[in-house]
């Protein structure tokens, strides 16, 4: 399956949440899913609901179906809670940890900057969206990076954004370092990572 390119709301939408990272996402104005309003309500069994969760955090992390599954035998493979390896081997991307810093507005736009060499880790250059990110690394803007006209906006814009705690932020410089692990409460709250759980281990 090719990774999903339509309307990004449409999705938010679908399942229920934003997924998309948006403050304008489509979902505030228009909470019903998409297409014709459906004359009786369906019941979501067990398994469709763990579907959808799954599904949610796929596509908030813009990750295809085959890698997600080898993401998710990584996170079983190592000890301690299924659900919460899997979320933290998720938070670790390097497309992510460009947007829980502050560097993009949402994930697809923090991509993006990746992709085209904006995006330095301990001062090299990575183009490598799924790239883990380790504890103690510092995610940086390129030199090409801080001299384009985003990163002169970016200046400004990074004032107002929140950074969690597991990153710690210099928005002058705009640099940023993984302080800490990312654990529960890091990541968002409409995620369950148990269901997830629960849908591969069928």
């Amino acid at each position: 399956m090719a990774r999903y390119i339509g309307p990004k709301c449409r999705k938010c939408r679908r399942y229920g949440a934003s997924l998309c990272g948006s403050a304008k996402c489509a979902i505030i104005r228009r909470p019903n899913p998409p297409g014709p309003r459906p004359l009786r309500r369906r019941k979501i069994s067990d398994r469709g609901q763990q579907l959808i969760e799954k599904q949610k955090v796929r596509f908030a992390y813009g990750i295809m179906e085959t890698q997600f599954q080898r993401y998710y035998k990584r996170a079983a493979a190592r000890p301690g809670v299924t659900g919460n390896n899997l979320m933290q081997i998720l938070e670790e991307r390097l497309d992510n940890v460009v947007f829980r810093a502050g560097f993009g507005r949402t994930r697809a736009q923090a991509r993006q900057l990746v992709n085209h060499g904006l995006i330095a880790v301990d001062g090299k250059k990575l183009s490598i969206p799924s790239a883990r990110v380790k504890l103690g690394q510092e995610i940086s803007l390129t030199e090409r990076g801080a001299r384009s006209e985003y990163g002169k906006i970016l200046v400004e814009e990074i004032r107002s954004r929140d950074v969690p705690g597991w990153l710690e932020i210099d928005r002058a410089a705009l640099k940023a370092r993984v302080a800490t692990v990312p654990g529960p409460g890091d990541w968002d709250s409409i995620f369950n990572p148990n269901a997830v759980v629960e849908y591969y281990s069928r």
